[in-house]
């Protein structure tokens, strides 16, 4: 496999459309859930009437389209084409935090990834926004035999995008700079001082944490919980003043974070290559090449 040309494609759509940087990491969490296989359901719905999967159509409209013609002159699945992408999306996301190529996370790649048959993913496998911390460590221990350290490293990715109200139905970006793949979610979650408020309805509600100040930053549940024991009603609302809130079992792991990323992208780096291998039930070992 010509595997430079497959990063050069990668780089020359990130580079284009920076953007992407978030999407592609987003979607290979999506993908790897019950299995790396280049497969994501757009309109899967879960048992809350959530489509965990929304928002993510333009990042597999690119890299489908692209795959497309790369597979003209290089044999590669779609799924490890889609992997190698969200590797790229790191790397170049990672440049931008420190401008500095010898902070490369050089993360070493495996192959061999097949591609899908449709809809093997059910939506309540994915992890859900509103919880606290027991089913937040239970989805990771479950979903990628995660202990709690790298399940907390792993939301780190968080510090990448923003969620969107015409996708999720919650809003704002984790941090300042988006695109900058850093420990400033770390920070920022230990530091800055937070609110809880419902950024739908009565009905249908999304109760996400937003910093003090003129910029809108979020929270999910699913963040905060890892800092303070946060305990979400079924609709997602935290009640209790959350300075009163004891700290989560986890909050060792945020300060330490908070306090050295160099720590946390080690972490997070052995997490999410452990996650990209992450194959479906029967799936061929994966291979270097």
């Amino acid at each position: 496999m010509q595997l430079e040309v497959v990063k050069r494609l990668c780089n020359n759509i990130l580079d284009r459309k920076p953007v992407l940087i978030a999407g592609f990491v987003r979607l290979i969490f999506h993908d790897c859930v019950g299995g790396c296989n280049g497969c994501v359901d757009l309109n899967l719905e879960d048992s809350n009437g959530d489509q965990p999967n929304a928002g993510l159509g333009s990042s597999i409209a690119v890299l489908n389209r692209r795959h497309d013609e790369l597979r003209q002159t290089v044999n590669i699945s779609k799924a490890d084409f889609w992997a190698t992408c969200a590797v790229e999306a790191l790397e170049k996301a990672r440049f931008l935090a420190t401008n500095d190529t010898s902070k490369s996370l050089n993360i070493p790649m495996l192959y061999g990834r097949a591609d899908c048959r449709p809809m093997l993913t059910v939506a309540d496998r994915f992890p859900d926004p509103h919880a606290g911390l027991n089913k937040t460590l239970e989805w990771c221990d479950n979903t990628f035999n995660f202990n709690s350290t790298w399940c907390v490293a792993i939301l780190g990715a968080h510090t990448l995008g923003q969620a969107r109200p015409s996708a999720s139905g919650f809003r704002g970006p984790w941090v300042a700079d988006a695109r900058h793949l850093d420990n400033a979610y770390f920070q920022d979650l230990r530091d800055k001082r937070w609110l809880q408020v419902n950024r739908r309805t009565v009905t249908d509600p999304r109760w996400q944490f937003e910093a003090e100040g003129p910029s809108v930053f979020m929270m999910l549940n699913a963040d905060m919980c890892l800092f303070r024991d946060i305990q979400p009603d079924s609709a997602g609302r935290v009640v209790d003043p959350l300075d009163a809130t004891p700290k989560s079992s986890t909050k060792d792991d945020v300060d330490t974070f908070a306090d050295n990323n160099e720590e946390w992208i080690r972490v997070f780096k052995a997490a999410f290559k452990s996650m990209i291998e992450t194959l479906p039930d029967g799936a061929a070992p994966l291979q270097s090449i």
